[in-house]
């Protein structure tokens, strides 16, 4: 595996941390896609199975591949230059544009002129956030894989209401306390994690902000969302399929579900990058970016 370790730093001055993925030496990405940033998924990070694997196959196909940490990578770390508390259980995941605006940007200044984006779970949550909220004409087409569905709406209506919603209360409790920062250690839904009560409720309170379904008309570039048959908590259940009949602005918005596939398809790991490479040597050619 040919990989060079890299970091970037963000706009607001954070370092992160990164494999750089050089393509395969005589090889020539099909489709006009040159470059492919990846995106982790809930306390995961840049060498995350799921994300080097992928990374990994579309190296040997020709695409240059960054697996980029996010500030809200693993659980917990702290930032030696500001002292403060990062990571998944602190994320807010609005802020996460910056992270990868900055991968964005190494791609662009090692010469990548059409840049794929693709996350799984909830950096394909990320990835596709960041296609709906910014107008980055370096951006080609965006993979979200395995997207996690961030809906309080959703989840009220679901089997797990009384769960979620005596989480929502704590949290609630907390911030009204002045303790938004303090970790709720037990929670389990939507996922077993730490989380503080101002990072809860911006992922799952009542504002949706992070809702792909009603955010996909805003995406405007070609999307191609892959999930597993076998996705079928709350949280994932028919997300993938919702986002890409949602995405109504995209000249070409696909999805796969790949059956018997669990989430982030890493027992279809193979069948996954197939999918997502054939997706990409079908995109219509685009203008060269200076």
């Amino acid at each position: 595996m040919l990989v060079d370790l890299m970091n970037v730093t963000t706009s607001d001055g954070i370092r992160l941390d990164g494999n750089f993925f050089k393509p395969a030496q005589g090889v020539s990405p099909r489709g006009p896609v040159d470059g492919v940033l990846l995106i982790h998924g809930s306390r995961g990070n840049f060498y995350t199975r799921s994300t080097t694997a992928m990374a990994e196959d579309l190296r040997t196909k020709g695409y240059a591949c960054l697996a980029l940490n996010t500030t809200a990578h693993d659980t917990v770390w702290v930032n030696g230059t500001d002292g403060r508390y990062y990571g998944n259980a602190f994320d807010i995941l609005d802020r996460s544009r910056l992270d990868l605006r900055a991968g964005i940007d190494y791609l662009w200044g090692l010469g990548y002129r059409h840049i794929a984006l693709l996350g799984h779970s909830m950096g394909a949550v990320r990835v596709a956030y960041y296609a709906a909220t910014e107008k980055d004409d370096r951006v080609a087409g965006v993979i979200p894989i395995s997207p996690v569905r961030l809906s309080y709406s959703y989840y009220m209506a679901s089997k797990d209401a009384e769960e979620f919603q005596g989480i929502i209360n704590r949290a609630n409790q907390l911030e009204a306390g002045g303790r938004a920062n303090e970790l709720m250690m037990d929670v389990r839904f939507p996922i077993l994690q730490p989380f503080s009560a101002a990072s809860y409720l911006d992922k799952h309170g009542p504002a949706e902000r992070y809702n792909l379904v009603t955010l996909a008309p805003n995406i405007r570039i070609p999307m191609f969302v892959v999930a597993g048959s076998l996705e079928t908590h709350t949280r994932l259940r028919d997300m993938g399929r919702d986002l890409a009949l949602a995405a109504v602005n995209s000249p070409k918005a696909e999805y796969l579900i790949i059956e018997g596939g669990d989430h982030s398809l890493n027992n279809r790991r193979q069948e996954c990058s197939a999918a997502v490479l054939n997706w990409l040597a079908s995109l219509a050619p685009q203008r060269v970016r200076a």
